[in-house]
């Protein structure tokens, strides 16, 4: 049985006249180079969607609109573009061993025998308008081809064409359709699996002019992973929209939403937030895992004297303890392991967060929410008439919730918190800001942490080096050049970066009973923190350095976290490189081991020898070991 050409399934269909065909023949004869469909549409007898239409329903071969499905850049690829324009068609995606095709010519028998010769696959052609194809096609085969060369030359008379936006509920019901599609659903469950594999706690997919880069944070800093094509843009912001229930009809204002997902046998939540951009909405995702296995109080990163303070803090029954540090410090993370610490059946604990990051077992949390009235303020209210002995108010925000949170603590109850400040004695600060008494604070504040989250050096590629003069000097460190340090040299296991997971450095700041009355009597910081480095508060600085003697992490990435001015310079104590005890600024020599760590005389700046105690150019006297 012959197979019939296209005009004449166009006539039997009642599309076209006999007349009409025979004139769009008779001019495709003279103009050869023009293909018959294109012929009958510049004669008006037909549109182009008539006639893929009709091609589709008398041969039963599904229609596609191109625009509005998503095309697989794998199945592009296994498709040559010279075999792509020759026949006018593209590939669309890989089904198993079938290869779906979009045709202008689904009758066309030489190029769907050419294409499965080439692929090895079955080939299943679908109908598409000539437009849509060749526009297909030049998109797909040339992703980074500069504009300006896909452009046709212009007459010197320029007009400026106003772009009119696309009917709204057409524009929604294709970014459905193309977010539904496999390919686009199996791109953003790669992109999930590969940030949590690489342990990342945030991914970030931002749209620029010619592509969307795809960035991973991971110990606090963002990686690239890779460049995505133009065109997945739209479908993938839809997709995890519609994952995390938000409205994928609204991007000219951000949003937030949620969804849980499960990867094996461990569930993930993601938390999901969108804004509109210059070229289009950035979308971060963040990683939680709700039943991650929390650290306690002995694996934090704490030396044995902050643990002791931290341990003294929360063994009270009651007052008030503050967790403070910058966004991503840690500070939940260390609260979490201070209620674990404490837990057990005889006491009630209910948390107060924003949101829930982490289950915790055998405690009543509590998410706020806003938009239905529910705020902190509000829940700590109704948490009181709960009868806990434990409460945990995920951040003092406002004067409040700060005033309730502190009278609760006067009331028998144990309070823990967090603040946003740079160290834990500018906490006293940031609380009587927020408009709470002094009275108040100095009676019932029971400590202070303030943290930061160092990385770790990578323990594969963990290797001894030498310091340098340069680098010692730049971190304010006053230790001998040439000292014995460890960093990472960078291996596959860390991604070359020399470094693998993080842990805190702290500064933990206890309150005594002359602390509370300086506290009470609006003392300036300045006097409180003198008191607490007598009733032996360590700075954070020096809690860092001791870990960088220590091997843990580097002197780089303790600058990295922690900057100190000039003036907070000239101040701030240092640490001894051989028994890491912290000695006052301007000492030649360590006062409890006697270690020499400059060779300079620190009052005149000229040389000195070890065995000397006193300077003989202006007979300054050097500190000895005994303090002297």
């Amino acid at each position: 049985m012959a197979v019939k050409k296209i005009g004449e399934l166009l006539v039997e269909s009642g599309l076209l006249t006999e007349g009409q065909l025979e004139e769009a023949l008779n001019e495709g004869r003279v103009k050869k180079g023009l293909r018959l469909g294109a012929i009958i549409v510049s004669k008006g007898f037909a549109s182009e969607i008539d006639i893929a239409q009709t091609l589709s329903f008398q041969l039963k071969i599904p229609f596609v609109d191109i625009s509005a499905a998503t095309v697989d850049p794998e199945a592009v690829k296994l498709v040559q573009e010279r075999l792509a324009r020759r026949y006018l068609l593209v590939p669309l995606y890989l089904d198993r061993k079938v290869l779906k095709v979009a045709m202008t010519d689904p009758l066309n028998l030489n190029a769907i025998d050419d294409l499965r010769f080439s692929t090895g696959l079955e080939i299943q052609p679908c109908v598409a308008t000539l437009s849509d194809v060749t526009t297909a096609i030049g998109r797909y085969y040339h992703l980074n081809e500069p504009i300006e060369e896909l452009m046709v030359d212009l007459k010197k008379d320029k007009l400026v064409e106003v772009i009119r936006e696309p009917d709204a509920n057409r524009d929604i019901a294709e970014q459905v359709k193309k977010s539904s599609a496999p390919p686009i659903i199996k791109m953003v469950d790669s992109i999930i699996i590969h940030g949590v594999d690489s342990r990342a706690s945030d991914i970030h997919i931002e749209p620029h002019d010619k592509g969307v880069r795809l960035r991973l944070r991971v110990d606090g800093l963002m990686r690239e992973v890779m460049q995505l094509p133009k065109w997945v843009q739209g479908p993938v912001s839809s997709r995890i929209k519609i994952m995390a229930k938000m409205d994928i009809a609204e991007r000219r204002v951000s949003q937030d939403g949620r969804v849980r997902v499960r990867l094996g046998e461990k569930d993930i939540d993601i938390r999901v937030s969108t804004l509109p951009t210059q070229y289009g909405e950035t979308v971060v995702m963040r990683l939680l895992d709700p039943k991650a296995s929390l650290n306690d109080l002995d694996h934090i990163g704490l030396l044995q004297d902050e643990y002791d303070g931290i341990i003294d803090m929360i063994s009270r029954p009651q007052g008030v303890v503050l967790v403070t540090g910058p966004t991503g410090s840690g500070k939940t993370s260390t609260l979490y392991a201070m209620i674990g610490h404490i837990k057990k059946e005889a006491i009630n604990i209910i948390t107060i967060e924003d949101p829930v990051e982490y289950e915790l077992k055998d405690v009543n949390q509590v998410a706020v929410n806003e938009k239905t009235g529910l705020t902190f303020s509000y829940t700590l209210r109704s948490v009181l008439r709960q009868d806990p002995d434990v409460i945990l108010v995920g951040e003092m925000r406002d004067s409040e919730t700060a005033i309730i949170a502190h009278q609760a603590s006067m009331t028998g109850h144990l309070v823990f918190s967090t603040l946003h400040t740079n160290d834990a004695i500018s906490s006293i600060t940031r609380l009587k800001n927020i408009g709470i008494p002094s009275y108040m604070i100095g009676s019932a504040l029971n400590g202070i942490v303030a943290q930061r989250l160092v990385r770790t050096i990578c323990l594969n590629c963990k290797e001894e080096y030498t310091t340098g003069h340069d680098e010692l000097n730049k971190a304010g460190v006053k230790w001998p050049p040439g000292k014995k340090l460890y960093r990472g040299a960078g291996c596959g296991g860390c991604g070359g970066t020399g470094y693998s997971g993080r842990t805190g450095i702290y500064e933990v700041f206890r309150v005594n009973t002359k602390i509370r009355g300086l506290i009470s009597a609006d003392a300036p910081e300045s006097e409180i923190r003198n008191a607490a480095k007598e009733a032996g508060m360590v700075p954070i600085h020096v809690d860092g350095m001791k870990k960088v003697a220590g091997g843990v992490t580097t002197l780089e990435e303790l600058t990295r976290v922690i900057y100190l001015s000039r003036e907070e310079d000239v101040n701030r104590e240092g640490v001894c490189p051989s028994c890491l005890k912290p000695f006052p600024h301007g000492s030649g020599a360590c006062p409890h081991c006697g270690q020499v760590f400059s060779n300079k005389c620190h009052s005149c700046g000229k040389s000195r020898m070890p065995e000397w105690i006193a300077c003989p150019f202006c007979t300054s006297r050097f500190v000895d070991k005994n303090g002297y």
